[in-house]
Parts: C-alpha cells; structure tokens; sequence
C-alpha cells in the first residue's frame, strides 16, 4: 500500500511539473502575443510613419503655394482664433506662440491650454523679433499680415488663411499644415450632430421660434451679433431674429427694451473697457422689466460663444444643451 501511494505520488508531482511548465509556456506566448499588437511603441509608430510618409506636402493658401518638408513641430501663428482651432483638435503642442496671446486668455475656454505658461507671447501685433527668437518650422498668418508677409517668409515658411465668420472654413485649413485634416473633419462632424440634435429638441419644446439676443455689454450699453457666425442659433437652432437685425451693431439698454427678446444671452466685455458692467443692471428698473428677465431667460455667458471659434462655438451649444434640460 505503502510503495503504491509513493508511486502515485511522483505520478502526480511529475504531472504538475508538466502543467506547470505548460501553463508558463502559454504565459508567455500570450504576453509576446499582447505586446506586439498593444505596445504603446508600437501603436505610436504607426501614425507617426503616416505622417512622415504625408511630407514634403504642398500647401495651398491665400498667398500660393509653400512646401513643407516634414510636419511642423513648432508654430507661429498671428491671429489667435487659430490657436483655438488647433486646441479643438488636441494639437495643442505644435503651438509655440501666438499674437494676441492676452486676447485669447480673456476667454475661460482656453484656460487649460495656456495657463501654463508653455505659449509665447508673440505681442499684441507681430513683434517680428520675438517670432524670430521663437525658431518656429512655419508660421500661419491671417489676411492682416500680408503687409508683412515677406518678412515673416524670411523667418519661417509662412501660410497665410484668410479669417472667415465661419470657423468651419478655417479649421480643416489649419489642420491641413499639420497633415490631420481627419481630426479637424470630426470635430466638424461631431458639433454639426450636436446641432442637428438640439434643433430637434428646440422643436419638440416649443422653444423654436422664440426671439433670442446675443450680446455684450460695450461702452454705454451693448453690442449685439447677428451675421454668419450666429447662423448656427438663429439658422439651424430656430432662434428667431428680431427685425432689422444687422451682423453686428450697438444697441441701447433702451433698445432691447423696445425689442423685449425671449432670451438674452449676455457676456461682459472681454476688453474690461464697457462702462456698463454687469452689476449695474441688477438694480436698472428698465432692465428688470424684460420679459427675458423677469421669466427667467437671461443667461450670463462666456463671450467666446459670439466669435468664429471652434471650442466657443461648441461651448455655445453646450449652454443651450443645459437650458433644454432645464
């Protein structure tokens, strides 16, 4: 009995041994298995080549043509609705300064990307020393600068994008000097189904067709916005202009009372300059007696939501998502 359940037990200590060795042995080719197809090296090499092969890239723009020899590590740019555009598609890093960096943050959306303090300040009009001692590979201009756009071509390959009312015809140019062309076209394609859904909800809430003003106090009263980059509310949303509404224009206290619009959506003057400011219309009577006011439509916003900028204009639908939830 005794020799019977020795020999049983090397059966069986022989038998783990091989299970052991089994099991480690599928271990591992598992582990060679996971790493070839999940490596972060390896899934980093291989946009990385796309882009390599994509350059030198011929890039069309408003002053010819320019040929990039490789993709662009560090960017100028002189008008910093651009910097916004490249922030929407998380190419942030590419961005070595910007003209008009003080403008740009008055806006809370782009906190995050330049309270760090990695984004020169290129002045508040091209300082050409600064965009020289920067070293950029390519500097993307506006129509503003084509004055300058010799000297500028003397420091960098330089892509002039003339600015539009329409962030949408912009970005994907922007984009294109980096070659993700496809980043730019999704964040498109994700605001424009974003819209298309907060139309159809405006619709079944009744709040279509309801009088809307954009605005911001300005000087003595406001400045209101109406042209091609408030089409997204007023066009597609069903906000309902009020008549004689101009692109943009000064209005009254006054004059938004004659007008008593359903919704008011009000920013502070980004410049801090307005002689109105917004704790003065806590106590005015005749600000107190608009509709917007007294039913609780007046919507204190962030001014970035009015300009041809990628991320204020999502922001913008963001805030009419939260009153439709409201």
């Amino acid at each position: 009995m005794y020799a019977s359940s020795k020999r049983s037990t090397g059966i069986s200590v022989s038998l783990i041994l091989v299970l052991l060795v089994l099991i480690l042995s599928a271990c591992g080719n598992n582990n060679e298995s996971n790493n070839s197809a999940s490596s972060p090296a390896t899934e980093q090499a291989s946009p990385s080549s796309e882009q390599a092969a994509a350059f030198p890239k011929t890039i069309a723009h408003d002053k010819g043509e320019t040929v990039l020899e490789s993709k662009p590590k560090t960017i100028a740019i002189t008008y910093f609705p651009y910097a916004d555009h490249l922030f929407a598609i998380g190419e942030q890093a590419v961005i070595g300064g910007v003209v008009g960096l003080s403008s740009l943050k008055n806006f809370p959306v782009y906190d995050y990307f330049t309270e760090d303090g990695t984004i020169s300040d290129l002045g508040d009009t091209p300082n050409l020393e600064k965009i020289t001692a920067l070293n950029p590979d390519v500097i993307i201009a506006w129509e503003d600068d084509e004055k300058i756009y010799d000297q500028l071509s003397k420091i960098a390959p330089t892509i002039l994008i003339k600015q539009s009312e329409n962030w949408q015809d912009t970005i994907l140019k922007v984009a294109a000097v980096i070659n993700e062309e496809g980043k730019a076209q999704q964040y498109i394609d994700d605001y424009n189904k974003k819209l298309t859904d907060l139309a159809a909800q405006m619709d079944q809430t009744g709040e279509k067709g309801k009088t809307a003003i954009f605005m911001m106090t300005w000087a003595k009263g406001f400045n209101y916005y109406g042209g091609a980059r408030m089409a997204p509310y007023y066009e597609k949303l069903g906000f309902s202009k009020f008549k004689d509404m101009q692109d943009w224009a000064e209005i009254s206290l006054e004059g938004v009372s004659s007008l008593d619009p359903d919704y008011i959506f009000l920013g502070e003057d980004f410049t801090n300059t307005a002689e109105l400011k917004l704790e003065d219309l806590k106590t005015n009577p005749v600000w107190n007696n608009l509709k917007a006011v007294k039913n609780d439509k007046l919507f204190i916003v962030d001014t970035e939501i009015v300009g041809p900028l990628a991320m204020g204009q999502f922001k913008g639908l963001d805030i009419i998502e939260g009153i439709m939830k409201k």
